[in-house]
């Protein structure tokens, strides 16, 4: 697995506010650059293991592609993690989820790459690195603004 960028934010809202409001995917488009749409692609609530989403998104020297995510994880103001089905990359996006205080909470966003061949390791990734460490920070900052609002 390799890391791509991981950035802490600390939000004043409550632990579940802030993991209730992330945890559901189609809100990702309002704060995450480069999101065009996503939307639930079964009939699960959201933050369930087995969610499945369809994302657009914009992908350097190609344009628009669709991502189908699953939900591999997740655990109720803890830890939230989906796996993409997107070559070569196959990403995986954890979130972490820490109380400060009732109203304070840090969270820390992280995307992996699941593709250890060497080529792409040498080649594409750090490509890759470079573009996700420059949406995330911008990210975060996007998701505090519109949660403490």
């Amino acid at each position: 697995m390799n890391t791509l960028t991981s950035k802490t934010v600390t939000i004043n809202r409550t632990i579940k506010e802030v993991y209730k409001f992330t945890t559901n995917m189609e809100n990702f488009k309002s704060w995450f650059p480069k999101v065009i749409k996503i939307e639930s692609n079964n009939s699960l609530n959201h933050a369930i293991v087995g969610k499945k989403y369809i994302e657009t998104v914009i992908v350097p020297f190609k344009g628009e592609s669709i991502i189908s995510l699953n939900v591999v994880k997740a655990e109720e103001n803890k830890i939230f993690i989906t796996e993409g089905d997107f070559s070569p990359l196959f990403p995986k996006m954890t979130i972490k989820f820490h109380e400060n205080s009732s109203n304070t909470t840090t969270l820390t966003w992280c995307m992996q790459s699941r593709n250890t061949n060497l080529i792409f390791t040498s080649l594409l990734l750090p490509i890759f690195k470079k573009i996700m460490n420059k949406r995330a920070k911008i990210g975060v900052q996007n998701l505090k603004t519109i949660l403490e609002k």
